[in-house]
C-alpha cells in the first residue's frame, strides 16, 4: 500500500509533466506527497573565486549559511504560491501535498535522506532534468537514485521528442 509518496524534483520545465502522474498515483491510494528539490552547494573553486574577487559584502552575503537558509526557504514558499496558480490546484493535487522541502546537498543524497526520514513508500523522479537531455538513458541523479533506493522508484520518463514541444508549453516552476 502506498501511503507516502516522495516525489523528487528539480523544478524544472518537466515538473508539470511528472506532476500529472504524482497527483493519479496520490488519489488512487489517496497518499500524502511530499516534495523535495536538493540545491547543490556552492562548490570549492565557487567558493574561492567568490573569495577573491568579490567585496567583503558579497561575501558575506554569498557565503553566509543563514543567507542560503532564507534563500530556500523563499525558494519553498515560491513553489506553493505556483502550485496554488496552476491547474493541479483545480484537480485537487494541493489537497495531497503534506510538505515541501528545499535542502543543500548533492541531490541523490538529499532525496535518498528524505525517503528515510519520512518513511516513503515510493518516490517519483524524471529520468533527466531539462539541461542533461541527450542520448543517455538516464540523468545521474536518476541513476543514482534507482541504484540505492530502499523503496520502490517510479521514474518518469523524459523523451527527446517530447523536449521541443513541451519546452514550448511550459515554464519551469521556479528559476533563480
Amino acid at each position: 500500500m502506498i501511503k507516502t509518496i516522495l516525489f523528487a524534483t528539480d523544478l524544472g520545465a518537466f515538473t508539470a509533466h511528472s506532476l500529472l502522474h504524482v497527483e493519479a498515483i496520490a488519489r488512487r491510494f489517496d497518499a500524502k506527497v511530499h516534495i523535495i528539490h536538493a540545491v547543490q552547494p556552492i562548490g570549492e573553486f565557487a567558493a574561492a573565486v567568490v573569495r577573491s574577487h568579490c567585496s567583503d559584502q558579497v561575501k558575506r552575503e554569498v557565503l553566509k549559511t543563514p543567507h542560503i537558509t532564507g534563500l530556500m526557504e523563499a525558494m519553498r514558499e515560491q513553489i506553493f504560491e505556483v502550485l496554488a496558480r496552476e491547474p493541479f490546484n483545480e484537480s485537487g493535487l494541493l489537497n495531497y501535498i503534506r510538505d515541501i522541502v528545499v535542502s543543500p546537498g548533492q541531490p541523490a543524497a538529499v532525496i535518498l535522506q528524505e525517503a528515510d526520514r519520512i518513511h516513503a513508500d515510493l518516490i517519483i523522479i524524471g529520468s533527466h532534468s531539462t539541461e542533461a537531455l541527450d542520448d543517455r538513458l538516464l540523468g545521474s541523479v536518476a541513476t543514482k537514485v534507482l541504484q540505492l533506493a530502499r523503496v520502490p522508484v517510479l521514474m518518469v520518463p523524459m523523451m527527446s521528442q517530447m523536449v521541443g514541444t513541451y519546452c514550448e508549453r511550459h515554464q519551469p516552476i521556479y528559476r533563480a
